[in-house]
């Protein structure tokens, strides 16, 4: 097998700040790949996008060429080779998580590969490559137990609102968005006896799948402004590149009780001119990390 050919690129939140993530995205790196693949420039490609890397898994024999065309200013992660592999590796098993070892990586790759496997996007070489880090990413976390205990986002994001309200059964809830975090937060919420939630998606199918298996509350994504006055908490979770939560919302909402949005998106989905209401509190993404930063210091501590 040829390794020497085999990139990764990539920029992750130990260097990048939220925002510069945002920016990353919105460049749009996939329509560059889809292009230079059709012109051969690169043979195949795996892009991954999550809250915490945007990395991008590819053959070429034009590195600098690429890098080139994607305008990206600074890669802080470029690897090949096998080395490349072993940064792969590293990766799904959750050894360069903010909270190692946990589960959504796993996923998140599995997830990313197939979608460019069905695109026909990806090499004979990528798909031995990146079938065997699934299979090492099941078997180590299956022989480690390491995400056994471990705190995962939607559990640090449970407890950082509760922080905020000393009874979150009182509280209504809106979820918007149906992908892999929003689910994994209704989960948790549900699981911990907090029932008094509503979803909404700009697609209804899946909507109606969650409200059949959770039982809860359902809207029409064009009614989310009128559900957002009722609610105390909004947490946003969706795969757009474009604000979901407008500032245009704002209309009524200073005389509605203190409110919580948590932004988990990336890019962003709200609007940060929200938080000019005295009762709006606006969090997102780095703000659980300085959470998860504060229990490791207790760690340490004890």
């Amino acid at each position: 097998m040829q390794l020497a050919s085999f990139y990764v690129l990539g920029v992750t939140y130990e260097d990048l700040s939220l925002v510069q993530r945002e920016e990353v995205v919105k460049k749009g790196s996939r329509k560059i790949l889809d292009r230079l693949l059709e012109i051969g420039k690169i043979d195949g490609y795996i892009l991954l996008e999550t809250c915490l890397r945007i990395e991008i898994y590819l053959e070429t024999a034009d590195i600098e060429g690429v890098k080139e065309e994607l305008n990206i200013d600074v890669f802080s992660i470029e690897k090949n080779g096998i080395i490349g592999i072993e940064y792969l590796f590293q990766v799904i098993c959750g050894f360069h998580s903010i909270i190692k070892g946990e589960d959504h990586i796993l996923s998140q790759i599995k997830n990313s590969y197939l979608k460019e496997l069905e695109r026909k996007n990806t090499t004979k070489n990528m798909n031995v490559i990146f079938n065997k880090a699934i299979e090492l990413g099941k078997k180590f976390r299956h022989k480690s137990q390491i995400s056994k205990n471990a705190l995962s986002l939607e559990a640090i994001a449970l407890k950082f609102i509760k922080s905020h309200f000393d009874d979150l059964e009182n509280q209504r809830i809106l979820i918007v968005g149906t992908g892999e975090m929003a689910v994994s937060v209704l989960d948790i919420f549900t699981r911990n006896n907090i029932n008094n939630i509503v979803m909404t998606n700009r697609s209804n199918k899946r909507v109606i799948e969650l409200q059949k298996e959770y039982q809860v509350d359902a809207i029409d994504f064009k009614d989310r402004y009128l559900e957002i006055e009722r609610s105390q908490i909004i947490i946003s979770a969706t795969a757009a590149h474009h604000i979901i939560l407008e500032s245009s919302m704002r209309e009524g909402l200073g005389a509605m009780g203190d409110k919580i949005f948590l932004d988990l998106g990336l890019p962003r989905d709200i609007d940060v001119e929200i938080e000019k209401h005295e009762n709006i509190k606006l969090y997102n993404l780095d703000h659980l990390w300085d959470v998860i930063g504060e229990m490791k210091q207790i760690e340490v501590t004890f």
